[in-house]
């Protein structure tokens, strides 16, 4: 809701209807943007999570089966370009600035790591791909037999059909 654009990594466009937060890692630019800009209401609480952060390594911060923390940024959203949802943004060490933008889109059902994240803060779990069961874990597949459902246009489509075309539409 700052009016900026927050370039994301994912390695699953095609889930993208399933995004339901978004992360960014404790170093991005645009936390200190938005805190000059007064725009973040728990400064005291981002700024103490940056400094736990601070003293993790990358290795530390990365590692899978660590359990999962953060901050929500009190005061900004984003917005979903798909279906234009609001969805909350947080700062997370499992987020590093050093791969990819330092942002991702969060799709906690076809993610194991935003499923543990969004189990924990009490998130949307949406399922975009059908055949597993969301509610107990995040379902990856991504070969033929995965379809495309909760997906606007993309319903119906497998996997392997839904990529090239939200390439298509995003770009």
């Amino acid at each position: 809701t700052a009016g900026d654009t927050l370039t994301v990594y994912t390695t699953r466009c095609d889930t993208l209807f399933g995004a339901t937060y978004m992360v960014i890692s404790p170093e991005h630019a645009y936390i200190k943007k938005w805190i000059d800009a007064g725009l973040i209401k728990n400064v005291d609480a981002v700024k103490a999570y940056q400094d736990e952060a601070a003293r993790k390594s990358d290795f530390e911060r990365s590692e899978l089966n660590k359990e999962k923390t953060g901050v929500q940024l009190d005061g900004v959203m984003g917005i979903n370009p798909v279906n234009e949802t609001e969805i909350p943004i947080f700062i997370s060490d499992y987020v590093l600035s050093t791969y990819g933008t330092g942002a991702i889109m969060a799709v906690p059902a076809h993610d194991t790591r935003d499923w543990e994240f969004a189990k924990k803060f009490g998130l949307p779990i949406i399922e975009v791909v059908a055949g597993g069961d969301v509610t107990k874990e995040a379902f990856v597949a991504k070969d033929d037999s995965a379809v495309m459902v909760n997906s606007g246009f993309l319903n119906g489509m497998t996997v392997k059909e839904a990529i090239p075309a939200m390439k298509q539409y995003v770009v």
